[in-house]
């Protein structure tokens, strides 16, 4: 089995990050936490359907492949062996097209407040409240 970073926090939250860069966020306790990529990215692709006669419109959708699923399993178990369930919880990190792809699996971060609409080098994200799509 790989190796993995991740950080976990004194909340219990452990996150893996997939996203291509590092991730500054801020700990329960106001300390910024530098959260790098954890070693592979969870990926998806736009699918478009004509919404319409027209053509004008089309409907996206963004969907994961097999890849991106066996990356999550892996990501999970390897959560599993080395941190356990108990009360801890596993939080995946990709982008919004990926926590749309992979729901319920996949989530999107959520600034800190006051850090909503700031440089990307300035970002604080929080690491207890995320972002997902339930379908």
């Amino acid at each position: 089995m790989r190796e993995f970073n991740f950080v976990t926090f004194s909340n219990g939250v452990s996150v893996f990050n997939t996203t291509p860069h590092a991730i500054t966020m801020q700990s329960p306790e106001g300390e910024l936490v530098s959260v790098p990529n954890c070693g592979v990215l969870v990926n998806a692709k736009p699918v478009e359907t004509p919404v319409g006669d027209t053509g004008l419109y089309v409907r996206t959708d963004f969907v994961g492949d097999e890849q991106g699923q066996a990356i999550i399993d892996e990501l999970t178990d390897f959560w599993k062996q080395n941190i356990g369930e108990g009360d801890n919880k596993l939080v995946i990190i990709g982008s919004i097209i990926a926590a749309q792809a992979y729901p319920g699996q996949v989530s999107g971060m959520v600034p800190v407040p006051g850090y909503e609409r700031v440089a990307p080098s300035k970002k604080r994200m929080r690491c207890d409240r995320f972002t997902t799509f339930l379908r």
